[in-house]
């Protein structure tokens, strides 16, 4: 299934697309480290993942801490 995960800050903007392709079922991580698209590290806070598989999505809060 084509899988992306997108990190948005709680205002709703797009901060940094970590995935974008094809993946098969199963088990996968993925890590974040902490920067914008532009590479640029972001501020500590409040930050939302959303992972896109297929027709199905779902959105989480996490926490960034230095």
């Amino acid at each position: 299934e084509f899988i992306t995960i997108k990190i948005y800050d709680m205002l709703g903007r797009n901060i940094k697309t970590l995935v974008t392709k094809e993946m098969p079922a199963g088990v996968h991580s993925v890590v974040w480290d902490g920067t914008d698209a532009e590479g640029h590290r972001v501020a500590s806070g409040a930050y939302l993942y959303r992972i896109t598989a297929g027709d199905k999505a779902v959105t989480k809060k996490m926490l960034l801490m230095k």
